[in-house]
């Protein structure tokens, strides 16, 4: 009896052993599976209106018994990234009491600091939105996407551990105080360095919004909110700029 209860217990246990060796087979296989490559990324044959980009918060202030906003917003929809750092988006610049739509289309390099693309209407409408803009445009807008290599992405705004220096200084101009000179630095390291040295500079505010990652590579773009001075004051303007950080 001693020996069937021993063969047994042996045979339960080589079962467990050979059970768990093929699962750890079965895991170590899926972990050295290959991963998707950049190079296997595809350019769509279309492209959809994308989302707006939330970066800043609004705000109002009262005269009197009446509310108003506080900013004025140049708001941005992105597009997508390419594998060598290139963004692309869609941008409607704020009417500062014009009476008319504006609209922008941009690709941009972070390697450069510069577009290799940008459109704009000759004539601003009167009237207009970015759906229309973009349908109008969209055989144009679309052989310039698929020149740089641009693929869709889900945008969202994702902390850094970047940080900003401000010199402010008076203006004498404005009477008040502006931005002289802005400064990001990342674990000591200066990534933008910046100064503003115009008569007229009516940049009352810099920060750091976010960071847009890309999915290919260590390049990102720290998004920086700006706030310029309203032509006679408020509505002021939140506008934004892009710097690289990594390689």
């Amino acid at each position: 009896m001693k020996t069937f209860k021993t063969i047994s217990l042996c045979l339960i246990l080589s079962s467990v052993v050979l059970s768990s060796c093929k699962n750890s087979g079965e895991a170590q296989k899926k972990d050295d599976a290959p991963k998707a490559e950049v190079s296997e990324v595809q350019v769509p044959e279309h492209y959809s209106l994308p989302a707006e980009l939330q970066y800043a918060e609004s705000e109002t202030y009262q005269v009197e018994d009446k509310t108003y906003p506080l900013y004025l917003f140049d708001k941005i929809y992105p597009i997508g990234w390419s594998k060598d750092g290139k963004l692309a988006y869609m941008e409607e610049p704020a009417d500062e009491a014009v009476g008319a739509y504006f609209f922008q289309f941009h690709i941009y390099d972070l390697n450069t600091g510069k577009d290799v693309f940008t459109w704009k209407p000759e004539e601003d409408p009167m009237d207009g939105s970015l759906a229309q803009m973009f349908e109008d445009n969209k055989p144009l807008f679309e052989s310039k996407l698929k020149e740089n290599s641009i693929v869709p992405q889900q945008f969202k705004l994702e902390e850094t551990d970047a940080k900003m220096d401000k010199t402010m200084a008076e203006s004498s101009f404005l009477g008040c105080d502006v931005v002289k000179a802005v400064k990001i630095t990342r674990g000591g390291e200066i990534i933008y360095n910046n100064e503003n040295n115009e008569e007229y500079n009516g940049n009352l505010s810099q920060d750091i919004a976010g960071v847009l990652k890309c999915p290919y590579n260590d390049i990102s773009a720290i998004m920086v909110k700006t706030v310029q001075r309203g032509y006679e004051g408020p509505p002021h303007v939140y506008s934004f700029y892009f710097v690289k950080d990594g390689k």
